[in-house]
């Protein structure tokens, strides 16, 4: 994003997951430096804050590079009239909060997200089984949680920033399984909003139940060169094995192919809907 389109940006509401110091508001403050930012206490929530025009944007984490894709966010944004128009790449540094004065052998219970929680399982592991495993809604609400808990031994992994937050030390950095611990995040709108330069493309769409559908729709994006960046499946409920698939692509110099192919879908499929068409940002 260009200096004067950040500069329209200046105020603009933007809806996040759980409190200040959760890794979504992070990402959005790099999105929207000069943004105001409103907490949800669910992704749900944050969608339906955008589509509802309370918001006037929202941020979701989609994926995680070593613990996968966040598959409520997938749910939310199948259901939710809201549109992807932006992504953005967090380098996720996780540390362990406790209140003062308590050291890692202190430690009783352990809260975070189950994202975290699984980005930490070797960490966790060496804990013992004595220590609880609590997961909490949101990282940040799991930091804030540590400092009103009446439990001394209470901990919570999460972002550096809430230690000055909540008031509470860091007894253990870089606790992740991975060095390279990144989260991708997306912004969405409630209408589609193209920039410039923009090339990653993701519709979501249903098939027919019969052998191949799927095999047909990749062999279109094969033939014409275009690299899927992500592929995603979600069971469909109230139907027996049927899934919704999602698919990121890569429309780089491929603008007119990728239209060709996503009308020809938007045709064939049962259910199709272009959910955006954005950049990534770092």
């Amino acid at each position: 994003m260009t200096e004067s389109e950040r500069s329209g940006q200046k105020g603009v509401l933007v809806a996040c997951q759980g409190t200040r110091g959760a890794y979504a508001q992070i990402a959005a403050a790099h999105l929207f430096p000069d943004g105001q930012f409103l907490y949800f206490k669910n992704f749900r929530a944050v969608a339906r804050a955008v589509s509802a025009g309370m918001c006037r944007y929202g941020v979701l984490p989609i994926e995680n590079n070593t613990y996968g894709s966040v598959r409520d966010v997938y749910r939310v944004i199948g259901s939710e009239q809201v549109s992807v128009v932006r992504g953005f790449t967090l380098k996720i540094e996780h540390v362990l909060l406790a209140r003062k004065n308590i050291s890692l052998g202190d430690i009783t219970t352990v809260c975070s997200h189950e994202q975290a929680i699984g980005q930490c399982s070797e960490f966790l592991h060496g804990l013992g089984d004595k220590v609880r495993i609590m997961p909490c809604l949101n990282t940040a609400v799991a930091a804030r949680y540590v400092a009103e808990s009446p439990e001394s031994g209470a901990a919570a992994i999460a972002s550096p920033e809430c230690a000055s937050l909540y008031g509470l030390n860091v007894i253990r950095k870089n606790i992740a399984d991975s060095d390279s611990n990144y989260t991708r995040f997306i912004c969405v709108s409630k209408e589609p909003e193209i920039l410039p330069g923009a090339n990653r493309i993701s519709i979501m769409f249903t098939l027919p139940h019969r052998p191949g559908s799927l095999a047909h729709v990749l062999s279109l994006f094969a033939d014409a060169g275009i690299n899927l960046l992500k592929i995603e499946s979600e069971p469909i409920p109230g139907k027996e094995f049927e899934f919704r698939f999602y698919i990121d692509l890569d429309a780089a110099g491929a603008e007119e192919s990728a239209g060709e192919i996503l009308a020809r879908l938007a045709r064939e499929c049962p259910s199709y809907r272009f959910l955006g068409q954005y950049t990534e940002e770092v």
